[in-house]
Protein backbone atom coordinates (compact mmCIF):
# COMPACT_ATOMS: atom_id res chain seq x y z
CA UNK A 1 0.00 0.00 0.00
CA UNK A 2 1.53 3.57 -0.93
CA UNK A 3 1.61 6.40 1.21
CA UNK A 4 1.74 10.06 -0.07
CA UNK A 5 5.00 11.72 1.11
CA UNK A 6 4.64 14.11 3.63
CA UNK A 7 4.66 17.92 2.26
CA UNK A 8 7.87 20.12 2.80
CA UNK A 9 8.92 23.36 1.57
CA UNK A 10 11.85 23.32 -0.84
CA UNK A 11 14.45 25.70 -0.50
CA UNK A 12 15.60 28.05 -2.33
CA UNK A 13 19.47 27.33 -3.48
CA UNK A 14 20.66 30.62 -5.47
CA UNK A 15 23.17 31.77 -2.95
CA UNK A 16 26.14 29.84 -2.15
CA UNK A 17 27.54 31.92 0.73
CA UNK A 18 24.19 30.70 3.17
CA UNK A 19 24.80 28.60 5.80
CA UNK A 20 21.42 27.25 5.81
CA UNK A 21 18.49 26.87 3.40
CA UNK A 22 16.06 29.73 2.34
CA UNK A 23 12.60 28.41 1.80
CA UNK A 24 10.06 30.69 -0.41
CA UNK A 25 7.55 33.21 1.35
CA UNK A 26 5.23 35.52 0.58
CA UNK A 27 2.66 37.76 2.26
CA UNK A 28 2.97 41.24 4.01
CA UNK A 29 4.68 42.25 6.93
CA UNK A 30 4.97 45.62 8.51
CA UNK A 31 8.20 47.24 9.45
CA UNK A 32 8.97 49.04 12.66
CA UNK A 33 11.88 51.50 12.56
CA UNK A 34 13.00 53.63 15.20
CA UNK A 35 14.96 56.96 14.25
CA UNK A 36 16.18 57.77 17.37
CA UNK A 37 12.74 60.35 18.41
CA UNK A 38 10.08 58.02 17.17
CA UNK A 39 9.08 54.69 15.78
CA UNK A 40 8.32 54.52 12.12
CA UNK A 41 6.05 51.87 10.47
CA UNK A 42 6.32 51.09 6.96
CA UNK A 43 4.78 48.34 4.54
CA UNK A 44 7.21 45.26 3.59
CA UNK A 45 6.72 41.88 1.52
CA UNK A 46 8.28 39.05 2.94
CA UNK A 47 10.17 37.36 0.20
CA UNK A 48 11.37 33.93 1.95
CA UNK A 49 13.00 33.19 5.50
CA UNK A 50 15.45 31.18 6.61
CA UNK A 51 16.37 29.35 10.60
CA UNK A 52 18.08 32.96 10.96
CA UNK A 53 16.99 35.50 8.70
CA UNK A 54 14.19 37.17 6.75
CA UNK A 55 14.51 38.71 3.31
CA UNK A 56 11.98 41.53 2.33
CA UNK A 57 11.53 44.17 -0.13
CA UNK A 58 10.22 47.65 0.65
CA UNK A 59 9.77 51.00 -0.45
CA UNK A 60 13.30 52.49 1.94
CA UNK A 61 16.66 51.76 2.62
CA UNK A 62 17.75 50.56 6.07
CA UNK A 63 20.78 50.95 7.34
CA UNK A 64 23.40 47.81 8.33
CA UNK A 65 23.32 46.86 12.13
CA UNK A 66 19.70 48.84 12.29
CA UNK A 67 17.14 47.56 14.88
CA UNK A 68 13.75 46.75 13.31
CA UNK A 69 10.67 44.92 14.67
CA UNK A 70 8.72 42.80 11.73
CA UNK A 71 5.33 42.68 12.77
CA UNK A 72 3.62 39.32 10.73
CA UNK A 73 -0.13 38.82 11.14
CA UNK A 74 0.35 35.87 13.68
CA UNK A 75 3.66 37.50 16.42
CA UNK A 76 6.36 39.92 15.76
CA UNK A 77 10.62 39.31 15.63
CA UNK A 78 12.91 41.76 15.97
CA UNK A 79 16.06 41.73 13.88
CA UNK A 80 19.15 43.28 12.89
CA UNK A 81 19.36 44.70 9.03
CA UNK A 82 22.02 42.59 7.75
CA UNK A 83 21.99 44.48 4.21
CA UNK A 84 20.26 46.22 1.45
CA UNK A 85 20.41 46.16 -2.17
CA UNK A 86 18.73 49.04 -4.15
CA UNK A 87 16.10 47.69 -7.22
CA UNK A 88 14.83 49.24 -9.57
CA UNK A 89 11.35 50.02 -7.59
CA UNK A 90 12.46 50.17 -4.33
CA UNK A 91 15.27 47.80 -1.96
CA UNK A 92 15.87 44.31 -0.82
CA UNK A 93 16.82 43.28 2.86
CA UNK A 94 18.06 41.18 4.54
CA UNK A 95 17.22 40.78 8.36
CA UNK A 96 18.94 38.42 10.86
CA UNK A 97 16.81 37.00 13.63
CA UNK A 98 18.23 36.98 17.10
Amino acid sequence: MATSPAYFPKPVVDDERRGEPRFGAEGDVTLVVSDGLEDLECAAKLLDFSLHGLRIRLGRELDQGQEVRVIFSWGEATTHVQWTKPLSQGFETGLQLF
